[in-house]
């Protein structure tokens, strides 16, 4: 009897668990799409969310009229004007690197991407940090063809 109680009760308290079988949505987990130079940098690549929050993988900088910046393997190149709420081409201004090693994974360089866009939603030049929004696509021989999609991000620049 008393195993048939210590069943039911485990049956019980099992059936009462709520199992989650719906995992959060990808985008839910990329940083805030905030102006206030956070430090952020997130996207999705092939679905997956990709978040940088520590500055040390983050690289923007501003000089000779030329502003690169990125994280996460992730690097992107526009030239002046730099303008707010103006949509630029990325095709042939982005790379992304699984690994930073051509020889040790696949390498996506500037020439690979072939469409994408990128829209700046805030230019600070006196506190220097850039936030906006951004997408591109990528492709090379022998690897996955890769879509970076939802981009985002709130980042200081170096002038």
């Amino acid at each position: 009897m008393k195993k048939l109680l210590f069943v039911l009760s485990l049956t019980l308290s099992l059936s009462c668990c709520n199992k989650d079988d719906n995992p959060r949505n990808p985008i839910d987990q990329l940083p805030p799409a905030t102006q206030t130079g956070e430090n952020t940098f997130g996207c999705l690549v092939n679905g997956e969310p990709l978040v940088i929050t520590n500055s040390r993988e983050q690289v923007a900088i501003y000089q000779q009229g030329q502003l690169q910046f990125g994280g996460g393997g992730i690097t992107m190149i526009l030239g002046d004007p730099i303008k707010i709420n103006e949509e630029y081409d990325l095709t042939g201004k982005a790379r992304f690197f699984v690994d930073p090693n051509p020889q040790l994974g696949c390498h996506y360089d500037f020439q690979d991407s072939y469409q994408g866009n990128l829209i700046f939603s805030k230019i600070d030049r006196v506190n220097y940090f850039i936030s906006g929004t951004f997408s591109f696509s990528t492709i090379t021989n022998n690897c996955e063809d890769i879509k970076i999609t939802e981009g985002r991000f709130d980042m200081k620049y170096i002038p």
